[in-house]
């Protein structure tokens, strides 16, 4: 289970259910996610159901002067370009190439959650082309970290809160970057009191936290991936010390 998080001192009526893991359908979802532009907000207001998130695009210019074999290099460094996606500070690594993310606490009107999402990291390259390398980043896990203020009637599970996170960078075409897209959302089931509220209340409700999201992961992404590039770029061209000479 992920670790528990706690959100405020005011009393709840109830925790957080256990981690859960991806459904065997990401691929298809990864390429819902990715292919959408911008916010999304879905509500079915006769059984309550509700999903909300944001695909936005990443372009980071990380050299001066094109460079797209040290890029490429780069991209293919998969635990350093992990460590450049997030706040190291608040990631986990769980195993290879998955790292555990937890992200800021957020507040969905009466509903207070605190996620911790397990994101697998790693490098592939394009079919049709061998020496291109595409960075995937793809949720497998997550904990939403619930509660629930008091005079809500239904549980933590009952909310049937999913989480889903899909990226992929590659380099730019000039030579001088990366890009891609950065897609997330979340899905699960209204309170019946907050089933009455106006649909719009709700989709601004939903486009806040959207707002947050998006911008604490470009930030994080833009200050976090120009410092361990640069890192990787001196490490790449610094002169190694020739052995001493025997005593």
């Amino acid at each position: 289970m992920a670790r528990q998080t706690p959100i405020s001192s005011k009393a709840v009526l109830h925790s957080t259910s256990p981690q859960k893991n991806s459904s065997p359908e990401a691929p298809t979802r990864r390429r819902i996610l990715l292919s959408r532009d911008g916010p999304y907000f879905h509500l079915d207001r006769a059984t309550g159901a509700i999903e909300f998130g944001a695909t936005a695009k990443l372009i980071t210019k990380l050299d001066a002067n094109p460079n797209p074999d040290l890029i490429a290099d780069w991209l293919s460094d998969e635990r350093g370009l992990a460590l450049s996606i997030w706040d190291e500070s608040m990631m986990t690594e769980i195993r290879k190439s998955v790292y555990q993310l937890q992200t800021m606490k957020l507040q969905f009107v009466t509903i207070q959650l605190a996620p911790t999402v397990d994101m697998r990291m790693e490098t592939r390259f394009a079919k049709n082309d061998p020496k291109q390398p595409v960075f995937l980043l793809q949720s497998v896990g997550f904990d939403p970290n619930i509660q629930l203020l008091p005079g809500l009637s239904m549980s933590a599970e009952d909310l049937g809160i999913e989480i889903e996170v899909s990226g992929e960078l590659r380099p730019t075409k000039d030579g001088m970057g990366v890009s891609g897209r950065i897609a997330f959302q979340t899905s699960g089931i209204l309170p019946p009191p907050m089933r009455i509220l106006p649909a719009s209340a709700l989709q601004a409700a939903t486009d806040s936290i959207n707002q947050l999201i998006v911008n604490q992961a470009i930030q994080s992404f833009e200050k976090g991936a120009t410092t361990k590039y640069n890192e990787f770029r001196q490490a790449k061209h610094q002169p190694q010390t020739p052995p001493k000479p025997p005593q």
